[in-house]
């Protein structure tokens, strides 16, 4: 079952930029999420914790359907802290309720994979770039 353009931007305005949840945290993997939300590998030390946004309209703009996609992007840069040692190859972007542990409420594949090492800085998702969909 399909949902319409308006539903989706209805969906994705209610999970971002509504301010429930209060957060997201933006988290890597090293791999692909399973479709239910497990199998992710974030990096484990070497200076690297979820980045906390706060779940509201300038972190968060309006969903909108361009070209067939309704899509919410991400309006401000999403920053990692700087590296103290390798992160492993990354390729995917993962959003979170929670600092620590749990399975991601969303995800995304990165247009790269990237390794993050010390001295690489910032590792950084551009304002903009990022998008957000439901099926």
């Amino acid at each position: 079952m399909g949902l319409s353009d308006a539903r989706k931007r209805t969906k994705l305005d209610q999970d971002f930029g509504s301010g429930t949840p209060t957060n997201w945290y933006w988290g890597l993997s090293r791999t692909e999420p399973n479709e239910d939300g497990s199998g992710v590998s974030e990096p484990v030390g070497a200076g690297y914790a979820r980045v906390l946004k706060t779940n509201n309209a300038t972190n968060f703009p309006a969903a909108v359907t361009a070209g067939g996609r309704t899509v919410k992007r991400n309006g401000t840069d999403v920053t990692w802290p700087n590296p103290t040692g390798d992160w492993g190859a990354c390729g995917w972007y993962v959003l979170f309720q929670a600092s620590t542990g749990g399975v991601p409420d969303y995800w995304n594949k990165l247009d790269d994979t990237f390794n993050p090492k010390a001295g690489l800085s910032p590792v950084q998702i551009d304002a903009n770039t990022a998008e957000l969909q439901v099926a």
